[in-house]
């Protein structure tokens, strides 16, 4: 029988999304022997510098009134319950750094480092990366045309273009209609340059947003711009057409980065065989 080496049985080990779970939550609310407390006991009395408490006067009262319940042995841990917990433990973690004393498994300290490197582990693990708007951190799976556009746009639609793909908006067109919007109007002023750089994605982008219920009212027969076949098309057939829009808007700003390049390569070219 063939046996794997140390490394081979690291890198080939697939991840197991109840484990790391289930460390996590030990992590998070297992109690030091030595200083018998825990991080969410430290959390608990932190809870005043959270920014985002709102009314909420403890960390109970938040977990709560926002329906946080994340169960020591649930029935089932798939990657979003997964995800959801990570979220939540890593922006807690973040607001408790400096707090009181902890004696974490990597030293003293308040634990938060500690949690936030772990998360940090597990996320990478699964092929998710972070996503920050107004002080607070999503999950979200990779994706490097994602990331590559993220990066031409302002920063409120740098965080939609990544927000898109977390999978709370699954089955949310109306948040996937707002951000399609935000990003077809931004593609607006650049429909020139980008009709010259790809003529037949330009138009097909600019006549899905204008007749999928995205910039007009297509459902309501009421509408001077009602599309009965809309009006007709399943959540889940418009969804999936929402999405082929995402990833189309995508390659457009790709296009339109890609032309601003042309320039300089052709300079570049010319130089290859520089004339007598």
């Amino acid at each position: 029988m063939k046996r794997s080496n140390f490394a081979q049985v690291l890198k080939e080990a697939k991840v197991d999304i109840t484990r790391e779970y289930y460390r996590l939550y030990a992590m998070f609310n297992n109690k030091n022997s030595e200083m018998n407390i825990s991080f969410r006991d430290i959390c608990e009395q932190n809870f005043d510098r959270l920014p985002f408490k709102g009314t909420c006067i403890t960390l109970r009262d938040f977990d709560d009134y926002y329906g946080f319940n994340f169960e020591k042995e649930p029935k089932k841990v798939d990657i979003n319950y997964l995800i959801n917990f990570c979220e939540y433990v890593y922006n807690l973690a973040i607001y408790n750094n400096a707090g009181i004393p902890y004696m974490s498994p990597y030293g003293m300290g308040d634990g938060s480092n500690s949690i936030i490197m772990h998360i940090h582990k597990v996320i990478e693990l699964i092929g998710y990366m972070e996503a920050k708007q107004d002080g607070l951190t999503i999950f979200v799976p990779k994706s490097q045309p994602a990331i590559v556009v993220s990066e031409m746009l302002p920063s409120d639609l740098s965080y939609k273009v990544i927000e898109y793909n977390h999978h709370t908006m699954k089955g949310d067109l109306k948040r996937k209609q707002i951000t399609l919007k935000l990003l077809a109007d931004l593609l607006e002023g650049k429909r020139a340059a980008l009709h010259k750089a790809n003529g037949k994605l330009e138009s097909n982008i600019f006549s899905l947003v204008n007749n999928l219920n995205i910039r007009h009212n297509n459902i309501d027969p009421s509408s001077d711009k009602y599309k009965k076949v809309i009006a007709e098309m399943s959540e889940e057939e418009l969804e999936q057409w929402y999405d082929e829009i995402y990833e189309m808007i995508l390659l457009a700003f790709m296009e339109l980065d890609h032309e601003e390049r042309k320039e300089k390569i052709t300079e570049l070219q010319e130089k290859f065989s520089p004339k007598k």
